[in-house]
């Protein structure tokens, strides 16, 4: 009886044993990767009860999403970003219904890159994207397993052409991905928009009298790699409102906002407990580190993140090291205020994938100049391989909306009196080239906190970056 005894305790502590080792696994992974091994005891080492890992679905809804849908027919273009109805009705047809059947499916045809300018100069509906999705990236976002994927290796634009097949029960895509062009016949289930929406949608909106685009390049010697979609001679674009910006309060540089543990709690999250601070009040920055890890904050705003220990790990799977990028954005995402944050660059390195983010709001990205010259910056940088984040760099701002609106897009007044008069080097060129015209915001790390910034238009030459102001409707 008492031997039996002694082996009842003996188990019990046993357990006990296995149950603080998991304990210190997870305490020590913890501390080593910002994650955990596994889901059912990552609620105990969430320091401010959130989770470690977002759920595809919730990164899909975020992050892949279009830049624009383009409605065209002729000379005349509709460019429609996501606080346009049409836009959301359009994306969610081609997220949740063309894309998980045109994955599984084989393409009808393959085509050499050139044959895309023809496509797409044909009545459709195209849908751009802000990079070039890498193809098992997609797969991931709409969760298709590698074996049920054909030959998509890549997005980064699609059309829509009804009228390439006069079955109304088979709608006609392509997909574009700088290499080659894609062509499916997508037989159209009950689910599906039907196929007269899209080929109606161009009269829907000359009904309407939306705002029409037409292409930078249409302009005699006006010369650009990308398609720049600028307002039609004589007709206003759209209105803009003047947006507030400032350091997040949370993270504002001071003794309170450590001693309350508020920088700790929105910087560190699970991490906050096991990283030491050095901070004294006449510093510029605050520096949290261990072993592996170094978070510093400045007083200007700018976070950086550094793991510390020499690694020799390849870059590995793509859709893993995004995986890392988006989580650690997502948990500190609020520090954002009302902008969103789109991924607007991917590098792929041999030991790391380099991810660049802007802040977009209101239809137009909030960009960062770090100098006076006027040189546009991203203002979250990453290196990301398929374990862990290596390096982080984010000038943490909070945006709002401050008023009205009481801008609008002239294109008219800009090419005829703005660049004139403020940077005539600009067209008087014999060839004027552009990468970027664009309506858009900027910030620079020395604005005053609470700023006001109001709507630019922002120009990319060969040579530099402008930034014109628009003219106010009050004029």
């Amino acid at each position: 009886m008492k031997t039996e005894k002694k082996e009842k305790i003996k188990t019990r502590i046993l357990i006990l044993l296995v149950i603080l080792s998991i304990v210190q696994i997870g305490i020590h992974w913890n501390t080593q990767t910002q994650g955990l091994p596994f889901n059912f005891i990552s609620a105990f080492f969430t320091g401010n009860g959130k989770a470690l890992s977002l759920d595809v679905e919730t990164l899909k809804e975020k992050y892949f999403k279009p830049e624009a849908v383009i409605i065209s027919i002729g000379t005349n273009h509709w460019k429609l970003d996501e606080r346009d109805s049409q836009y959301q009705k359009v994306w969610k047809d081609v997220r949740d219904n063309y894309l998980p059947v045109m994955i599984r499916q084989k393409a009808e045809k393959i085509l050499p890159k050139e044959e895309w300018l023809n496509i797409i100069r044909l009545r459709c509906v195209k849908i751009d994207f802000f990079i070039n999705w890498p193809g098992n990236i997609v797969h991931w976002f709409e969760e298709i397993k590698p074996g049920d994927s054909k030959n998509i290796e890549g997005i980064k634009s699609m059309a829509i052409v009804p009228e390439d097949n006069v079955n109304k029960g088979i709608n006609t895509v392509y997909i574009y991905d700088e290499k080659q062009v894609y062509r499916y016949q997508v037989d159209l289930k009950s689910e599906f928009l039907p196929k007269s929406y899209y080929a109606q949608l161009a009269d829907e909106l000359t009904s309407k009298n939306r705002p029409r685009q037409s292409l930078l390049s249409s302009y005699p010697n006006f010369v650009s790699d990308n398609d720049i979609f600028v307002p039609k001679q004589g007709e206003q674009g759209y209105n803009y409102s003047p947006i507030e910006v400032s350091i997040p309060e949370p993270v504002i540089l001071n003794m309170a906002n450590i001693e309350n543990y508020s920088i700790q709690d929105s910087i560190l999250l699970q991490q906050k407990e096991s990283l030491s601070a050095q901070y004294t009040e006449n510093s510029d920055n605050v520096l949290f580190t261990d072993t592996e890890n170094l978070y510093k904050l400045y007083k200007n705003g700018v976070l950086e993140y550094k793991y510390i220990p020499a690694t020799a790990a390849q870059a590995g799977e793509i859709s893993a090291a995004l995986n890392h990028a988006l989580s650690f954005i997502e948990h500190r995402r609020s520090l954002a205020g009302e902008a969103d944050i789109v991924l607007t660059s991917l590098v792929s390195e041999k030991r790391y994938y380099l991810f660049e983010f802007t802040y977009r709001l209101n239809g137009a990205f909030v960009y960062y100049s770090e100098t006076q010259e006027d040189i546009i910056s991203a203002p979250i940088v990453m290196k990301v391989n398929s374990e862990r984040i290596l390096e982080c760099r984010w000038v943490l701002r909070s945006f709002k909306g401050a008023g009205k609106s009481s801008y609008s897009e002239s294109f008219g007044e800009l090419l005829n009196n703005q660049i004139a008069n403020s940077y005539p080097e600009i067209i008087n060129r014999d060839i004027k080239y552009f990468t970027r015209l664009e309506q858009g915001y900027v910030f620079r790390l020395t604005d005053a906190d609470g700023a006001t910034l109001t709507p630019n238009w922002i120009i990319s030459t060969d040579v530099r970056d402008y930034f014109i102001p628009f003219l106010s409707n009050k004029r």
